[in-house]
């Protein structure tokens, strides 16, 4: 496996070998670590740790970690970063899946791991590192906001069968074209509900702003239905009766809306059955 990650602390060779070495069950000889810019190497040793001092910031190490398949096992990138932590007593970053440069995870110490947002600061020939917020607080990154990402939220892989359906037979068009709105908004409809039905899976989370955000989708979808012309009129109303059907569902009344007046749609006068804000 090889994997790239960072550390809080200012971490010497011999620390990050001795943790490295008591992780993997392999003697300390077996680990070779060594700043980047040195070139004799053990390049044969089962693990390989290649270190770079980063400009003050709130990251003081970027780490390229190589472990052969033998000794790695089932040993993942997050176990990798977890079981460093709690040796090394520095929260360690490692990479998201997601396709966003920004989205990590922070192994705490104390077994946690955190989502974050990290943040480039070009500094001249160098690059420092800060993490502007986290999902949880972090004891030793204290300047971060304690957050629920809204990025992260956004990326999160979630199904809208029904919007691909009819979504298959129209035209893409441009953003701000009618078809390219119905594009954005039907599914944005879809993913809310997607999310109700599963009691906001996968990490049982949700922002408030984001969730007004989908009820102005469904404002939009209401326009556009009118907007977008015979044939397709009456089929994009029954797709978004159908996924109305789902939304109510999961919801409840409430008599007073949150962000709009009386005279404001029936959906916003609905609210989660579990708030997750």
């Amino acid at each position: 496996m090889i994997g790239n990650f960072f550390t809080v602390a200012d971490l010497d060779a011999a620390t990050l070998r001795e943790a490295l070495a008591d992780m993997l069950e392999v003697p300390d000889v077996a680990v070779d670590v060594a700043d980047v810019d040195r070139e004799d190497r053990h390049w044969d040793a089962p693990v390989l740790c290649t270190f770079r001092l980063l400009p003050p910031g709130d990251l003081a190490l970027e780490l390229d970690i190589t472990v052969d398949e033998a000794t790695a096992g089932t040993l993942t990138e997050k176990g990798l970063a977890l079981g460093l932590a709690a040796r090394v007593k520095s929260s360690v970053l490692h990479p998201s899946t997601l396709d966003l440069p920004s989205a990590y995870w922070v192994a705490v110490p104390d077994g946690r791991s955190v989502r974050c947002r990290l943040e480039a600061n070009d500094s001249g020939d160098d690059t420092a590192y800060g993490v502007d917020a986290v999902e949880e607080q972090v004891p030793d990154l204290p300047r971060a906001t304690v957050e629920v990402l809204p990025e992260i939220l956004d990326r999160q892989p979630l199904p809208t069968p029904v919007s691909d359906a009819f979504l298959a037979g129209l035209p893409t068009g441009k953003a701000d074209s009618v078809e390219g709105r119905v594009h954005h908004y039907l599914r944005v409809w879809e993913r809310l509900t997607s999310r109700l039905q599963s009691d906001w899976a996968p990490e049982g989370r949700y922002r408030a702003d984001l969730y007004h955000r989908d009820l102005e989708a469904r404002d939009a979808l209401e326009r556009l239905v009118l907007e977008l012309g015979e044939p397709r009129t009456n089929a994009l109303r029954d797709v978004v009766t159908r996924l109305d059907r789902s939304f109510s569902e999961y919801t409840d009344p409430t008599p007073t809306p949150a962000e709009a007046g009386g005279e404001a749609p029936w959906w916003w006068h609905r609210v989660p059955r579990r708030v997750p804000w």
